[in-house]
């Protein structure tokens, strides 16, 4: 259900490949865990399916993809990094436009 809306949407069941699910972190009724999964699988829909096989219903409170096919988040750069890179190529580029033609 889409609680904003308060409109109900059905999500159809699929199959999915979980290929390793590992709980990195338990302080009730928080639980934190890292899964490593196929393209399509809808982590907030494990989280409901775990609840409701507990009996006890659950919900997510974050969500961080460390990867997504060769994109590995240890690869990323900071954005003060990625604005300082751009900075500095705007003030090259404003510096090649400013010189005078030879």
């Amino acid at each position: 259900m889409n609680l904003r809306e308060g409109i109900e949407v059905k999500v159809d069941p699929r199959k999915v490949n979980i290929i390793s699910f590992e709980i990195t972190h338990i302080h009730l009724p928080n639980i934190d865990f890292k899964v490593v999964c196929s393209t399509g699988t809808y982590i907030r829909s494990l989280v409901k399916d775990f609840g409701e096989a507990l009996g006890v219903g659950a919900y997510m409170s974050a969500l961080r993809r460390t990867k997504i096919g060769d994109f590995k988040i240890e690869d990323a750069i900071h954005w003060e990094d990625l604005k300082k890179e751009i900075d500095d190529l705007l003030a090259s580029q404003v510096e090649i436009d400013a010189a005078p033609n030879t």
